[in-house]
């Protein structure tokens, strides 16, 4: 399997559904009590798009990606509506060295300290600042996002104002239906998974675990 370096069709339809899912394991205890425990690190995102009476050129585009994705095979990058950007959020470095760090996205709607910690591994766009809020200066892969700064870090507080992002996806079947519903108006589904990529950056929070 491999990655095309590309975006797939932001046009979607109202009626899109998408969002993270998790793993988590249950045991039942002699006293009728129940574990639970997580098995997954990071969620699994999984997307359900549909593109209804859409132009032939569409419905052409659609095809030639599952085509050239060889169905489940390969993976691309797909814009969720739902969750797609970070606003004014801190960053944890590793002070003193050059090291790249892996960016990332914190969902708090409690405050600390129940954080759960997302990697983002593509990007639009992100810009890294200091305390004084002055733009880092350094070099984004935007394919892994990974930020390798051009200075050392230094003991500081650094934040991401704002950033656009991207989630890594294959199609989930290796089956693909097209539907016509009259002369130049058709109707494409697919469904989208996740396809997380190890990273070896060390800066990444842990999430908050009971």
């Amino acid at each position: 399997m491999g990655k095309i370096l590309a975006v797939f069709e932001e046009g979607v339809d109202y009626g899109f559904e998408g969002g993270p899912r998790y793993s988590t394991d249950e045991a039942k205890l002699v006293n009728g009590f129940l574990e639970r425990d997580s098995s997954w690190e990071y969620s699994r995102h999984e997307f359900s798009a549909s593109f209804g009476n859409i132009l032939d050129e569409v419905r052409d585009r659609i095809i030639a990606v599952f085509h050239v994705c060889r169905g489940a095979r390969h993976s691309f990058k797909f814009k969720d509506w739902n969750d797609y950007t970070i606003v004014d959020q801190v960053l944890q470095v590793l002070p003193g060295t050059s090291d790249p760090v892996q960016l990332y996205k914190t969902y708090e709607p409690f405050g600390p300290p129940y954080v759960t910690v997302r990697p983002i591994q593509a990007f639009k766009y992100a810009t890294i600042v200091d305390n004084l809020g002055d733009p880092v200066a350094g070099t984004l892969d935007l394919d892994t996002g990974i930020f390798t700064p051009t200075d050392p870090w230094t003991v500081d507080e650094y934040r991401i104002s704002l950033a656009e992002f991207y989630v890594w996806v294959c199609f989930e079947d290796d089956y693909n239906p097209m539907t016509i519903n009259a002369w130049k108006a058709n109707t494409a589904r697919v469904t989208l998974i996740e396809d997380l990529t190890e990273f070896t950056a060390t800066n990444v929070p842990s999430s908050w675990e009971e």
